[in-house]
């Protein structure tokens, strides 16, 4: 069998059987592939034991809840200094692949030498035929991305076309490894959300094409390291979500962000103009359903957004700010 192409990424928290069934699919894949796991819990006992049937997965066990981007970016720093894998598919670990999945994403890239990232198609695992993406956007009205048809049929026409797109979810985003040097991984401002929309709007700046591939299938069971009775993401605007102010700050916090990093011209314009009015959009439920935590939680993500400075990426083979103990499970 010959060499990986593709090395798997995938960060755990709180999460060992997703994880688990995550895993298992790709020992499924049609071509090899190799894994790496990112305990962000930490030191998940339950995780050690969830693999022990995998014994060539290296799990990299990261210094505490180091958040989504920067997981990943420890994950991708350790595969470009221990493999010679071209590409990467950054996965979630509530994500499964079917065994054609990889192989179609290596033979597109193969195919389209100037895409640097490529998007699969993802529908809900507990709901295969509803799509949860199929091709996004950006959308400065929003200071964020959209998915055409989200939560539609997974087989509707614009989600089998396939197009070159604006946003690839980082759910399971396939990128290659020159590509993600050059990038310099995730923004690590970014603890979670948002932070696969910067990785793009990045990307397209850098000229950097995104191509939708809708003939390669994940399944995903939505946020499921953060969910906690939640089913798709109107759930976390919920009045009755536990952890809405946690969402909300995030959310609006790095929304604001991209608008400071990223929004120029018009498309400020669009940002500056819009935002304000989503605030108060979400601002009138929460009031109105006794949450007024989560509006606070809000502004205050938005206050926070205008102190952050100058935030760092990975420095290839000099990265000293992230810390993990690589191990190999099962040895």
């Amino acid at each position: 069998m010959r060499p990986p192409k593709t090395c798997v990424i995938s960060v755990s928290y709180r999460g060992s059987a997703d994880t688990a069934a995550c895993v298992r699919s790709l020992y499924a894949s049609a071509v090899p592939v190799r894994i790496i796991v990112i305990d962000t819990t930490p030191n998940d006992p339950g995780l050690s034991r969830a693999l022990e049937f995998a014994s060539d997965v290296t799990l990299i066990r990261a210094s505490g809840n180091i958040g989504y981007g920067r997981a990943c970016n420890l994950g991708i720093e350790w595969a470009l200094n221990n493999t010679s894998c071209e590409f990467f598919l950054l996965l979630n670990n509530d994500a499964v692949v079917f065994p054609e999945t990889i192989g179609i994403l290596e033979a597109a890239m193969q195919s389209y030498s100037e895409v640097g990232i490529m998007a699969p198609r993802i529908a809900c695992l507990n709901n295969p035929t509803t799509l949860w993406y199929g091709g996004g956007e950006i959308d400065w009205r929003r200071a964020s991305a959209f998915t055409p048809g989200f939560s539609a049929a997974a087989d509707a026409p614009l989600a089998m076309t396939e197009r070159d797109v604006t946003f690839a979810s980082g759910c399971a985003l396939f990128i290659r490894r020159y590509v993600a040097v050059r990038l310099g991984g995730f923004d690590t401002r970014f603890f979670m959300y948002e932070e696969d929309v910067e990785l793009c709007l990045r990307a397209l700046e850098d000229g950097i094409r995104i191509r939708y591939l809708p003939k390669s299938l994940v399944l995903h069971r939505a946020q499921g390291s953060s969910r906690e009775n939640t089913n798709d993401r109107e759930d976390f605007w919920s009045c009755k979500n536990p952890s809405l102010p946690f969402y909300a700050f995030h959310v609006m916090r790095n929304r604001m962000l991209n608008i400071k990093l990223h929004a120029h011209g018009w498309r400020r314009l669009v940002a500056v103009t819009f935002f304000p009015l989503m605030l108060v959009r979400r601002a009138i439920p929460f009031l109105v359903g006794g949450r007024a935590d989560a509006v606070a939680a809000m502004f205050g993500g938005v206050a926070d957004s205008l102190r952050t400075g100058d935030g760092t990426r990975f420095a290839h083979s000099q990265n000293e700010a992230l810390k993990g103990t690589p191990d190999e499970v099962g040895e």
